[in-house]
């Protein structure tokens, strides 16, 4: 979470604010982290908008990626197209080679309530939409605990400034929790986990996302998504509360059924 600040240059903002001292060594500012209990970066992953919107502009218009590249891809692009190869090759095999963690957070006994924010993490509008709707989501560690995977969605998206403030809310995150399903979102394995606040919880804080409220599963607006999100959303309305599954099931998101759809039809 914090990391995120220092590779965006607003950690001086955070430190100056909270009355640290700049400059900090690296070692230094690690320890500041585990301080403050930052479940730390999943990875080189910040650019991932970047990526999934380059995946949807191939699947959505059906021209060669380097094309698209050619066409779309501003000078301030991060993501290469050597990744994005290897995304579209992963992802055409219906395989997965990282994974991530979505929550689907609702108030207390109002499990039609879902706390959703604006995605502002996409810099470049030529990619996409600046400001696409999405549930707190982000990159996760082969391996790590759930319940370390889960606070590090909830540290950079949901309870940003209770971190800060040391006051990071642990007790939300249960014990003992599974997936309700998993998405395969391109080459990411996405788990979603269903998590529930107390009902006097209305405070919430994001350097990623904005906006963040409770919107009614039942009356979404008619917005663009961040690729996925609407898979996870319609898996979740349709939902039968009574039905336990002895195994965790996968579904493919749109955007890999389409580009799944590209590689039996190649295009020109």
């Amino acid at each position: 979470m914090i990391s995120e600040y220092f590779r965006l240059g607003s950690i001086n903002k955070v430190f100056h604010e909270h009355k640290f001292n700049l400059p900090i060594s690296f070692a230094g500012y690690d320890r500041v982290l585990s301080k403050f209990g930052v479940v730390k970066s999943a990875g080189p992953n910040s650019k991932l908008s970047e990526s999934l919107y380059f995946l949807s502009l191939l699947a959505n218009y059906k021209i060669p990626l380097e094309k698209a590249y050619h066409l779309y891809a501003p000078k301030t692009i991060q993501v290469s197209t050597n990744t994005l190869h290897r995304m579209l090759h992963y992802t055409r095999l219906g395989l997965t080679r990282r994974q991530g963690v979505a929550l689907i957070i609702s108030p207390k006994g109002h499990p039609e309530k879902i706390l959703m924010g604006n995605d502002f993490s996409l810099t470049t509008s030529s990619l996409g939409n600046k400001g696409d709707l999405s549930l707190p989501m982000g990159h996760s560690k082969t391996g790590e605990p759930i319940r370390d995977s889960i606070a590090r969605v909830l540290q950079n998206e949901v309870f940003t400034n209770e971190v800060v403030n040391h006051k990071f809310p642990w007790e939300v995150i249960p014990e003992h929790i599974k997936p309700l399903v998993c998405v395969n979102v391109a080459d990411i394995s996405v788990s979603i986990y269903k998590l529930e606040l107390p009902i006097a919880k209305k405070s919430f804080s994001s350097f990623k996302l904005e906006n963040l409220k409770y919107l009614d599963i039942n009356y979404l607006p008619e917005v663009s998504f961040r690729p996925g999100i609407k898979d996870v959303l319609d898996y979740y309305a349709n939902l039968d509360s009574e039905n336990i599954f002895s195994e965790i099931p996968t579904i493919d998101s749109e955007l890999n059924s389409k580009i799944f759809a590209l590689a039996k039809q190649p295009v020109e």
